[in-house]
């Protein structure tokens, strides 16, 4: 484990097992993979999230709006002015598409929905043991109480209690128009939820759009 966010393709070729977090080492899987000259087996685990929940997600580091886009997301890095020059959710999940049919991680991917995580964290740990031969010590629940180094604090957002019961923050009047812009003007976020399996149809735009006029956005 390590005390700050790495791209598994610096840490790769190190003797012994490793585990990092680096979300948009999705970009980067080929790469990792040629510096892997161990041979070692890559688990691959990607986090999916109601994209409608990630659109009015927000971050510390950026308190005035929104933290992530259909189109881009802000970069913090330390000690500079956050930037919306990031990949956005389209473009991740583009890259975790080309990554499933790719066949490079031929032993398959984890593919962990974070409403799973937050409602049943320990039957993750259960499953997650299960699948990659691990073993955890303690309950996911707690992860909060343990000691956090304070270079995770900002890719985590913070550091809270496991939040759940968050499934459809969205749906608040005041992420209204947030919403209706987006799917909007990225109708292509209406494939991808129905194909993650966040519902069925877009009803849910229709009634959306049937409240009336959006209330205005705020924290």
């Amino acid at each position: 484990m390590f005390d700050s966010e790495v791209t598994a393709e610096t840490v790769i070729g190190r003797p012994g097992s490793h585990c990092s977090k680096r979300p948009y080492d999705i970009f980067r899987v080929p790469q990792i993979l040629q510096r892997n000259t161990g041979r070692k087996q890559l688990d691959l685990v990607v986090m999916l999230r109601d994209p409608r929940n990630l659109l009015v997600s927000r971050h510390t580091a950026v308190p005035d709006d929104y933290f992530m886009g259909a189109d881009h997301a802000y970069l913090v890095l330390p000690d500079r002015t956050p930037t919306p020059t990031a990949p956005g959710i389209l473009q991740i999940h583009k890259a975790i598409m080309e990554v499933t049919a790719s066949g490079l991680v031929p032993q398959g991917i984890f593919f962990l929905k974070y409403e799973d995580l937050t409602a049943h964290p320990e039957d993750v740990k259960t499953l997650l043991a299960q699948q990659m031969d691990l073993r955890f010590e303690g309950r996911f629940a707690d992860f909060h109480k343990g000691t956090i180094p304070d270079e995770l604090h900002g890719p985590l957002n913070g550091v809270r209690a496991v939040e759940a019961g968050q499934g459809r923050k969205w749906a608040a009047p005041r992420h209204r128009k947030r919403i209706i812009d987006q799917f909007t003007r990225f109708p292509v976020l209406h494939e991808l939820v129905i194909q993650l399996g966040y519902e069925k149809d877009r009803g849910w735009f229709d009634a959306l759009l049937e409240e009336g006029a959006p209330a205005p956005a705020e924290g």
